[in-house]
């Protein structure tokens, strides 16, 4: 019996156990994809775009620029050159 209950509460506890493994770039990578498949690109590009704005700006300036909430004077040339790159 100890054991069923044991079993119960990992099953219920991994989805919070995975949640807090979650780091900043995740979510921030998470939302920038969400975001640009939910204005009809397909999630193969906006994954990649997403990727060379960190080949770009790096794993600390992506987190940064979405805490600051604002993002540095490129950044729309480079989510542009980046788009544009991925459409090919």
């Amino acid at each position: 019996m100890g054991s069923r209950i044991q079993r119960m509460l990992t099953v219920a506890l991994f989805p919070l156990a995975l949640c807090a493994c979650t780091s900043e770039l995740d979510k921030v990578r998470g939302q920038f994809i969400d975001n640009c498949m939910s204005s009809g690109a397909p999630k193969s590009n906006c994954k990649c775009a997403i990727d060379k704005l960190q080949d770009h700006y790096g794993e600390p300036g992506l987190v940064a620029i979405n805490q600051q909430g604002r993002p540095p004077s490129d950044f729309f040339d480079q989510l542009a050159n980046a788009a544009e790159q991925c459409r090919h």
